[in-house]
């Protein structure tokens, strides 16, 4: 009797469990937050890419608890906040809102994808008869604009697109990062159509751009925070990869829905 009272007040003095599983670009995460109220806000901020179908990179927010492994594998700080990553999970420090914790979650990711045939790039994502097409550019350059001018239904993001390789075929993915324009969060994928830098002018045309015009085009708005020699050698492999397999244009637009038509 004693040993049941005992195991019942141990259940009732556990501290509950604040706990979140999500998906970005197929990559699993558990978030393990000291804070019940960043808890709140994260699942409401990701709810669409809550869940997954495999056990994630387990992530401790603020808390008491870390990886057990003392060896750092990654590190970056932002703005007082930083993110640490081990070879058994992630920490994630001084994290004062959801927009620090967005952000550190695209600087993890950012290095996790490199070991995923991916990466991480300022861009408006846009799906179209079933294909991705891919709008790059520094802020101003008219992502915005293009989420703006394009259905309902149809953007995957406005700000940052994640694109991998899977099965040989590069694919652009939902995200929830997002910018001025924000249609609703599409945890959804599609094959790659073109990659188009973005260029304001009086009339809407195309130009093809080789391999290596195409890497200084884009090079510019990869989001990238290693400073080891190694990992940035492998996301310039990654990149010349994913630019010999995708077409790259540079898009001379007028800021008008019309811009479509130059692109068939």
């Amino acid at each position: 009797m004693e040993t049941i009272e005992r195991s019942a007040l141990s259940r009732k003095d556990a501290p509950p469990r604040r706990e979140l599983a999500i998906e970005i670009g197929q990559i699993p995460l558990h978030l393990k937050f000291a804070d019940s109220a960043h808890l709140e806000k994260a699942s409401a901020r990701y709810r669409v890419f809550s869940g997954s179908r495999e056990k994630g990179l387990p992530i401790w927010v603020d808390s008491r608890q870390n990886p057990q492994s003392k060896d750092s594998t990654f590190s970056y700080t932002l703005n007082s906040a930083t993110v640490d990553l081990r070879k058994d999970g992630a920490q994630f420090s001084g994290v004062p809102h959801e927009y620090s914790l967005d952000s550190l979650i695209r600087i993890l990711l950012s290095k996790m994808l490199l070991t995923r045939s991916g990466f991480l790039l300022h861009a408006a994502t846009v799906m179209r008869d079933g294909q991705a097409h891919i709008f790059t550019g520094q802020s101003g350059a008219g992502k915005s604009t293009v989420a703006s001018l394009s259905p309902i239904g149809s953007v995957l993001t406005d700000e940052i697109s994640l694109l991998r390789n899977l099965d040989n075929s590069w694919q652009a993915f939902g995200t929830p990062f997002w910018g001025e324009f924000h249609a609703g969060d599409l945890n959804e994928r599609a094959p790659i159509a073109g990659i188009y830098s973005l260029i304001q002018a009086k009339e809407d045309r195309v130009e093809r751009l080789s391999t290596r015009d195409a890497l200084r085009a884009i090079l510019p708005n990869i989001l990238f925070f290693s400073s080891k020699q190694e990992d940035n050698a492998q996301l310039l492999t990654i990149l010349t990869q994913a630019l010999q397999a995708i077409p790259v244009y540079q898009l001379y637009f007028q800021r008008h829905a019309e811009f479509w038509e130059v692109l068939k």
